[in-house]
């Protein structure tokens, strides 16, 4: 009975061992899910990009897709590990030459939808009417904007966007400007136009 013991011990030990590391660690290790949060925290990037890139961000229930500052096209994290997802965003910031040689760290977390849906964009200044917009994926600037019935006519041209305590000018007559993506917590303010600023009479690029 003790020989039959061994033999059965030793057969399920070689089965064991021979699993691949990689068929073991698919079963363990996180993977990003819809609705779920993606932390990206890039380094080696200019000190003033960071407040920008860095943070947390929501995989679209839709596509499953992430919108990261600067990239053209949305990254697809729906199903990937951490590090696949560190691997993937280096290299579409250095094929689309934006960063040289940036490092990528990348943290997985839980659905956060009900955090979410307590999240806003703040817009205020010269606008129709100051609003805490509640926060939707993808928003832009132009949408906040017209949420909150679009500048008046002492709104200046350049609106500022305050992120992370950073604040940045955008032309409201560039279309470029108008789609920029916006996140929650960010703070759009529209300043009073000087006397000396004019308007174009159409959206440029």
């Amino acid at each position: 009975m003790i020989k039959i013991w061994s033999i059965a011990l030793a057969v399920l030990a070689a089965v064991t061992f021979t699993v691949p590391a990689s068929a073991q660690n698919s079963y363990s290790e996180p993977r990003a899910v819809k609705g779920g949060a993606v932390t990206v925290a890039l380094k080696n990037i200019p000190s003033e990009d960071s407040a920008t890139v860095n943070g947390r961000y929501t995989v679209n229930r839709g596509d499953g897709t992430i919108t990261l500052p600067y990239l053209s096209g949305r990254t697809h994290v729906l199903g990937k590990t951490a590090r696949d997802i560190e691997a993937l965003i280096r290299s579409q910031y250095v094929a689309q030459k934006i960063y040289r040689d940036p490092i990528v760290q990348v943290t997985l977390g839980v659905d956060n939808s009900q955090e979410l849906e307590r999240r806003f964009v703040q817009v205020t200044g010269y606008v129709g009417g100051k609003k805490n917009l509640p926060y939707r994926e993808g928003m832009t600037l132009i949408e906040a904007l017209l949420d909150c019935g679009d500048i008046s006519d002492y709104g200046s041209r350049y609106v500022q966007i305050t992120r992370r305590g950073v604040t940045r000018k955008y032309d409201y007559f560039s279309a470029k400007d108008r789609a920029i993506v916006l996140y929650p917590g960010d703070i759009i303010n529209v300043p009073k136009r000087p006397l000396s600023e004019g308007r174009p009479s159409s959206v440029g690029p």
